[in-house]
Order: C-alpha cells, then sequence, then structure tokens
C-alpha cells in the first residue's frame, strides 16, 4: 500500500506523480481569503522520493515532468473551481437563514 504524504507544492506534486506514486486526493481548501489545493499521493518509495526532493536531488526528465504538471495543475485548477462554488454556495444558504 505505502505511505503518504500531503503537499500543495505542485513541483513535488509532479515530481511524485512522476515517480509512480499515486494521487489519492486533491482538496481545495480556504486559507487567508483565497483557495489553496492539498495533494495527498502515496507510495511505497514516497518517504526517500520526499527526502530527495527537498535536499534538492529530485531529477527527472523534462518532457515527462512538464506533462505531469500539466496535469497537476489542470486536477488543482478544477478544485479550485468546484471548492470556490461549495463556498459561494455556503455563504448563499448563510444569508438566508
Amino acid at each position: 500500500m505505502g505511505d503518504q504524504v500531503s503537499t500543495t507544492d505542485l513541483y513535488e506534486s509532479a515530481f511524485y506523480l512522476l515517480n509512480g506514486c499515486r494521487l489519492l486526493l486533491v482538496e481545495g481548501e480556504r486559507v487567508n481569503g483565497s483557495i489553496t489545493c492539498r495533494l495527498t499521493f502515496q507510495g511505497d518509495a514516497i518517504g526517500q522520493l520526499q527526502i530527495e526532493y527537498f535536499n534538492g536531488k529530485a531529477v527527472v526528465p523534462l518532457f515527462p515532468f512538464r506533462r505531469a504538471f500539466g496535469q497537476i495543475n489542470a486536477m488543482v485548477y478544477s478544485a479550485k473551481k468546484k471548492a470556490r462554488a461549495q463556498i459561494r454556495q455556503e455563504e448563499a444558504a448563510g444569508g438566508e437563514t
């Protein structure tokens, strides 16, 4: 099954995705008046990958990395859009009571 890591860093996320980790969840959350997305990954070697990333040892082939980053960016955009709509809906419902 593997360990899990959550991050808001899109580059870190693309690195995990490119190295075979499974994206479990993308969730938008309100932080200081704006929406940020937290991505949760799972993988057997994710702890080692996280150490590599934060120690500046992450090496990736550029073209596949660009593709993975584009996929992550599209998922984050969709999650933020969904979170904004949910917040507007909650605010509208709160205003009626």
